[in-house]
């Protein structure tokens, strides 16, 4: 099915009853969503043995596998953290020892830090509240016999990876890396909203700051065993930029303890009673951080230019919070649209599938992702979907007119206009023809779950930390704990070096920008719950 598939929109007439239908066919309970006649259950096959269970004969003991994570709890929904919280948990219940290394979190409790946590000294990062950027001040650290580890995976868009890197040149430990970030439009979210507009400033910066990045990065990885990468797109990325060691193309997985569970009330319904709206409007829903890289602003345009106007009754939802929610509250303002836009706040991780099952469909504007994490879910919730093609994460995860639509986000300022109408359309489209829509939602859950079960990511991780042991070994490594002293004390300061320096740049860029508000404390789970 292609957009011109989809029936052109006519009056509002049988609204109601599409909205009952789509309804009818996305939310059976206990089973997760059934579109096209597809549902799915765990009684319908056996649950296979977990693929880290099979490191443990290879290995004739269970691992010792340190992670490298920008963060040691939870503070907030974030992608990354729910992966590294999924990896640990799955490696630990295997018999495997997980142990976590991070930055020292100020406003963690004991109950939230998992048992055997490395805390190291950190700095806050101004402009992200619950994110702090991990530095080498701890006497313990340069104590290469402290560590005993037989991989070492580093799940981390900070300088932490140096960590890494020295571990295997001390120690001969196997490093297997993860890009988690689209360098290229990391730095933007940094930059204050009027300077951002300037493009002679984003002149400046790809020059003094985002190609040096690459260039850091690619070094950085190269001095590893493996990267791991989320999406074709970006494995093509740091192939063209240099990086030489082997790259595992491995998408995130999908918890099915949290988005295969009964579905719950309809956490619209309050929503819309409180503002006076209709609940058989349709329901567009965004998730994800609030930050300029996530483009939640130009939905809002959207919404406001090309949805609003042509159906008095549809409401756009966005589920999270983040330094730029009130930029946005203000945006709605400012277009006419604020009673219809809704911003939930941070939700908890455990009823966002509610979000996706009660929606009439989700919106995804996002050109940044390594790959889009909620939009993952959102598939996997089989909710039809609308999005831009980024030629990365969310180009892998979508395959347009078949498990959602895909639309050019266009390139420059008349494009981009003509495409934001387009995408307007297609959502309204979505909303008109409940038809259509199931079949992209049927087709959605099927390949979500083809493509980021729990099982299948954690085979192809279990395959990725094998291939990177076996680098290790073809590399010849010699470990340095077993030379001079000087020598072992001349690695250590070059790599520390480094990572303090670019740590220390990172935390004044970081005050560029208003401090954001802090972030409410004990929404998301913990590592061991």
């Amino acid at each position: 099915m292609t957009m011109d598939a989809i029936r052109p929109l006519g009056d509002h007439r049988g609204d109601r009853a599409q909205h009952e239908v789509i309804a009818s066919v996305r939310h059976t309970p206990s089973t997760g969503p059934a579109r096209g006649g597809h549902s799915f259950t765990r009684a319908q096959a056996a649950i296979p043995e977990n693929p880290f269970a099979a490191l443990s004969g290879a290995n004739g003991r269970p691992l010792k596998v340190a992670i490298l994570s920008d963060f040691t709890r939870i503070p907030y929904a974030n992608g990354a953290v729910f992966q590294t919280r999924a990896l640990y948990r799955a490696l630990n219940t295997c018999g495997h020892q997980a142990t976590l290394i991070g930055p020292r979190d100020p406003d963690a409790t004991a109950d939230e830090i998992p048992p055997g946590t490395v805390a190291l000294p950190s700095l806050p990062l101004r402009t992200y509240p619950g994110v702090h950027l991990p530095i080498p001040l701890d006497s313990a650290v340069f104590d290469p016999m402290r560590w005993d580890f037989d991989i070492c995976f580093a799940q981390t868009t900070t300088l932490l990876v140096e960590f890494g890197i020295w571990l295997r040149k001390m120690r001969g430990t196997p490093l297997l890396c993860v890009n988690t970030t689209h360098l290229a439009a990391a730095y933007d979210v940094l930059l204050p909203e009027r300077v951002s507009r300037i493009g002679a400033v984003h002149t400046v910066l790809h020059k003094t700051l985002r190609a040096p990045m690459e260039r850091l990065f690619v070094d950085l990885y190269n001095q590893g065993d493996g990267l791991v990468v989320l999406s074709e797109g970006l494995r093509d990325y740091w192939r063209e930029r240099g990086v030489a060691v082997p790259i595992h193309v491995i998408p995130r997985m999908v918890p099915e303890d949290v988005f295969d569970r009964q579905l719950g009330p309809d956490p619209y319904a309050p929503l819309l009673e409180e503002r006076g709206l209709d609940p058989r409007g349709p329901r567009f829903v965004c998730a994800g951080r609030h930050t300029r890289e996530k483009s939640q602003h130009r939905l809002i345009r959207i919404f406001a230019e090309h949805i609003a106007p042509h159906h008095p009754q549809a409401t756009l939802t966005l589920v999270g919070d983040g330094p730029d929610s009130a930029a946005y509250a203000a945006l709605a303002r400012e277009l006419g649209v604020a009673r219809r836009v809704i911003m939930t706040g941070e939700v908890p991780y455990s009823r966002i599938s509610d979000y996706y099952r009660h929606a009439t469909a989700f919106l995804h504007a996002s050109l940044s992702e390594t790959f889009g994490n909620v939009l993952s879910e959102a598939l996997w919730c089989g909710s039809p979907t609308v999005a831009f093609a980024d030629g990365m994460g969310v180009s892998s995860q979508i395959q347009s007119g078949y498990n959602g639509l895909l639309l050019d986000p266009g390139r420059g300022a008349l494009a981009e206009d003509k495409a934001n109408a387009a995408f307007g359309n297609a959502a309204l489209a979505l909303a008109r023809d409940p038809q259509a829509a199931a079949r992209l939602g049927g087709a959605a859950a099927q390949r979500a779950r083809e493509r980021s079960s729990p099982h299948v990511v954690q085979r192809m991780l279990a395959n990725a930390f094998v291939n990177a042991r076996e680098h290790a070994a073809q590399s010849g490594i010699r470990p340095l704990v077993d030379g001079p002293k000087a020598l072992q004390w001349l690695e250590t300061f070059r790599h520390f070096r480094s990572w303090v320096g670019v740590t220390g740049g990172l935390f004044a860029f970081g005050h560029l920008r208003p401090a954001a508000a802090p972030r409410p404390k004990g929404i998301q789970p913990s590592f061991c719950t």
